[in-house]
Parts: structure tokens; sequence; C-alpha cells
């Protein structure tokens, strides 16, 4: 019965990886450079403007930076954290990133900003 009930926990897991990682590219130096300025040199600067780049953020739109911490402080796990960029126009872009490594796991709006579609 105990395997059972694992199933559709091992299935809810494995869907929430399927949509895979934000895109990133080599970070345009102009939104490079307003990044950094806003985030105090934070050490995953470069891994946030190569996917602010990646959907053609301009750097004229980025208007603030937020770093509130959201972790799993935990042995042996990453620390997760999040991002927020406040843009000119309204809402925000939340970057998810793994801290110990710089990786990006997930991108998203809130406050009504749209996130531009790639391709």
């Amino acid at each position: 019965m105990t395997a059972i009930r694992a199933i559709p926990i091992c299935v809810l897991l494995l869907s929430g990886c399927a949509g895979g990682l934000p895109p990133s590219v080599p970070p345009d130096p102009a939104v490079a450079a307003k990044v950094r300025s806003l985030s105090d040199d934070n050490p995953c600067s470069d891994a946030f403007a190569g996917v602010l780049t990646a959907y053609r953020i301009p750097p004229g739109s980025l208007a603030d930076f937020t770093l509130p911490t959201v972790s799993y402080d935990h042995p042996g796990l990453p620390l997760l954290r999040q991002a927020w960029f406040r843009l000119a126009g309204g809402g925000s872009l939340v970057l998810g990133y793994d801290a110990t490594q710089c990786e990006i796991t997930d991108i998203g709006t809130r406050d009504g900003a749209v996130l531009p579609a790639i391709g």
C-alpha cells in the first residue's frame, strides 16, 4: 500500500521539472552592467543578466532589485533564493536560483509584468 501512495508523489515531483531551466545566453554588456549596479555586484549578477538578455529585457526597463531570502537552509541542500527585478513600466520579474551555484531555476512575473516570448 505504501508503494501505491508514493507513485502520485513521484509523478508530481517529476512533473515540476518538466519545464526545464529558463534559457540563458551570454549577457548583453549593458544589461550586465545594469544588473551589477542594481544588485551591488551580487555574485550571480551575470547569471541573472544572461536570462534577462535571453528574454530581451532592455537595461532601461530594470528599475530596482530586491533579494529577499527564500531559503531551504538544510545541510546538503542548495540555498534557494529569489531575485526580484522591479520594472520601470510596472510589475516585477522574479528569478528563482540556487545561490551556491548561481543556477537560475525559474522565472516568473508579479504585479502585472509580462514576460516576453522567446523565439
